[in-house]
C-alpha cells in the first residue's frame, strides 16, 4: 500500500512548516471544479520545529495543504475551515483545491475586453494579473491555437474560477489555421515541490483540446472494482436550445441563437435548454453554444459510480477528463466495455493506509461535440 504524508505550508512564502499525522483522510478531484480534502488530525501535533501546532498555523487561505502518495504530490489546495472535536481531541481540516482561490479573485472593476485572443492566453493573463496571490506557476499553460472575443463589463466582477471554467468548456473557438470551429480544453491546478521537502508551489496546466484522453484502463465489475449504483438522468435532455448573449451597448435587441434536434423531437415532447452567455456577443459563438447544448441533451445521461479495489490505482491514473472502459455486468443495463469519461475522482484512505477510488463517470459520447471534424 502507498504511504501517505500530509504537509502544511505558507501559501505566500511556500515554506513547509509541518508534516502532520492523520487519523482520517479523504480527497477528491472534479472536472472544472476545485475538488476538496478532509483531514482529521490530533490537537497539538508538532511542527517541523518541534513546537505544537497553533491556531496561527491553521489560518485559512494562508495555510496550504498538500497530500503526497508514495513519492508523488497528488493533491494540493488551501485550508478554508476547520472544526475542533473536544471529545476526541481532534481537528477536522476542510480544504479545497487551488481553483477555489480563484473563486475569490475577480475581473477588473475597469472591465476587460479581449478581441480575437488565443483562449489560454486569457487564462494566463488573469492568473498573472492576480497580484498578492498564491503564486500560481503558468509555465504549464500551452496554446490551443483557438481565438475568442470576450468582454467583462466594469464592476461585473466575474469570479476568475467561472471565467476559467467558461473558457475551458467553450468549444466555439475559431482555429485560425484550419478555419474550423472547435476548442475547449481541460484545465488543472496541481502542487509541486519548488524545493524538495521545504517549499511547495502550485501550477496550472492544460490540454490542447477538450477531447477525453485514454487512461489505458478498463474497469470491470468483480475484477478490479465494484459498481455500487448506476443512475440514469433525463433532466438534461433538450429538443430545443436558446443561447442568449449580451448586448454591446448599442444594439437594441439582445443577441440570441436557436436550434433544435428533430430526431429527438420525434421521440419526446419538447423540452428547452436556455443558456445565458453574458460574456458572448458574437452570433456564431452563440450558435455553437446552442448546438453543444443539444449534443449534450440528445440522450439520457448514464452515470455509473465505480469503486476500485484497494491500492490498485493511483488517483493520477484515473483523473477527470480521462477515458476508461466500463463493464458492469449488472443484469439490466449490461454495459460491456463501454467508453466512459471520469468526471470526478474521490479517494478514501483507510486507517491502515490503503486507498480506494470512487469514480463518477459519464458516457464519452456526450463529449462528441468537442471532437471536431
Amino acid at each position: 500500500m502507498a504511504e501517505y504524508r500530509i504537509y502544511l505550508y505558507n501559501t505566500k512564502t511556500q515554506i513547509v512548516y509541518a508534516e502532520i499525522p492523520f487519523s482520517a483522510l479523504s480527497y477528491s478531484y472534479a472536472l472544472d471544479e476545485p475538488g476538496s480534502a478532509t483531514i482529521e488530525i490530533p490537537i497539538g501535533v508538532p511542527k517541523t520545529d518541534s513546537t505544537p501546532l497553533t491556531p496561527a498555523d491553521l489560518f485559512p487561505v494562508r495555510t496550504g495543504v498538500a497530500i503526497q502518495r508514495g513519492t508523488e504530490l497528488v493533491w494540493g489546495g488551501l485550508l478554508w475551515a476547520y472544526r475542533l472535536n473536544l471529545t476526541t481531541r481532534t481537528i477536522q481540516l476542510s480544504a479545497s483545491g487551488y481553483l477555489s482561490y480563484y473563486a475569490k479573485r475577480h475581473t477588473s472593476t475597469n472591465g476587460v475586453k479581449y478581441k480575437n485572443i488565443e483562449q489560454t492566453h486569457m487564462v494566463r493573463n488573469f492568473i498573472t494579473a492576480a497580484t498578492n496571490g498564491i503564486g500560481t506557476d503558468v509555465s504549464g499553460i500551452i496554446p490551443t491555437n483557438m481565438v475568442r472575443t470576450r468582454t467583462w463589463n466594469p464592476y461585473e466582477l466575474k469570479p476568475l474560477s467561472d471565467v476559467f471554467t467558461d473558457l475551458a468548456d467553450d468549444i466555439t473557438s475559431l482555429d485560425v489555421v484550419s478555419g474550423q470551429y472547435g476548442g475547449g480544453f481541460f484545465l488543472y491546478f496541481e502542487p509541486y515541490w519548488v524545493a524538495q521537502d521545504t517549499k511547495i508551489g502550485n501550477r496550472a496546466r492544460n490540454t490542447t483540446n477538450r477531447h477525453p484522453y485514454d487512461s489505458g484502463l478498463s474497469l470491470q465489475q468483480g475484477v478490479n472494482c465494484e459498481f455500487p449504483d448506476i443512475s440514469v438522468d433525463g433532466t438534461t435532455l433538450a429538443t430545443s436550445a436558446f443561447a442568449v448573449g449580451a448586448t454591446d451597448g448599442t444594439a437594441s435587441m439582445t443577441p440570441f441563437k436557436f436550434d433544435t434536434n428533430p430526431p429527438l423531437i420525434a421521440q419526446i415532447p419538447q423540452v428547452n435548454a436556455v443558456l445565458n452567455e453574458t460574456s458572448i456577443k458574437q452570433a456564431n459563438s452563440l450558435q455553437y453554444k446552442a448546438r453543444s447544448a443539444l449534443a449534450f441533451g440528445s440522450a439520457p445521461v448514464i452515470l455509473p459510480t465505480a469503486t476500485t479495489y484497494p491500492d490498485l490505482y493511483s488517483p493520477l491514473e484515473l483523473y477527470p477528463g480521462m477515458r476508461a472502459g466500463i463493464t458492469s455486468d449488472d443484469g439490466f443495463l449490461n454495459l460491456v466495455d463501454a467508453d466512459y469519461v471520469v468526471t470526478e475522482t474521490a479517494v478514501s484512505v483507510a486507517s491502515d493506509g490503503s486507498d480506494r477510488l470512487s469514480l463518477t463517470l459519464v458516457q464519452s459520447a456526450l463529449f462528441k461535440e468537442t471532437e471536431g471534424p
